[in-house]
């Protein structure tokens, strides 16, 4: 099964992490340029993920998962290498129709963290559906050099360009054309 891209805003979305360690630690970073609506629950925490915490004001709860935690909950992301616990979460996740990542456990998805590349407004979405994430991670890194240092202002010039012109065809003729004559020169 292929999983479906959809770019959601999830600014507003209270958003639960269950375990503290490198994994966690990388999904929070991935999540707060998105939201800083998160809640880590875990006994222990990685020093990073405790600066993340304190720096952007997250809540922590010390202590083991429990069901009470989806409370409120949009988003539930696992990021325990327990198997059990994977399970449970994702089936009371789909009891009450949250969505839920269970990290390297696509059998406990009903969603795919895809491999991101952020610069701005300019969101890069890679997945290989579950199946192969280290092949998401090359071809991330392989596009990341392939991406313009003046991105970020090549999309402004053609922000600013799309704002001032009339909706329709030619508006969309014309932004096609400049932005791969802006990437031409790359």
């Amino acid at each position: 099964m292929a999983y479906f891209p959809l770019f959601v805003d999830i600014s507003k979305k209270n958003v639960l992490v269950v375990g503290g360690g490198n994994v966690g630690t990388r999904k929070v970073k991935n999540l707060l340029s998105f939201t800083k609506n998160i809640t880590i629950v875990s006994p222990r925490i990685t020093k990073e993920l405790e600066e993340l915490v304190r720096e952007n004001n997250l809540k922590w709860v010390k202590r083991r998962f429990r069901p009470i935690d989806l409370k409120e909950k949009d988003i539930v992301i696992v990021a325990v290498n327990d198997l059990k616990l994977q399970k449970r979460i994702y089936g009371l996740c789909k009891k009450k129709r949250i969505l839920c990542n269970a990290v390297d456990s696509p059998d406990y998805c009903n969603f795919i963290f895809p491999s991101l590349i952020k610069r701005g407004n300019l969101v890069i979405g890679i997945s290989t559906s579950g199946k192969v994430p280290a092949l998401s991670r090359a071809l991330r890194e392989k596009l990341e050099e392939c991406i313009p240092e003046n991105i970020e202002e090549i999309m402004k010039k053609l922000e600013d360009i799309r704002s001032s012109e009339k909706k329709g065809t030619e508006r969309q003729k014309k932004l096609l054309y400049l932005a791969r004559k802006f990437l031409q020169n790359f």
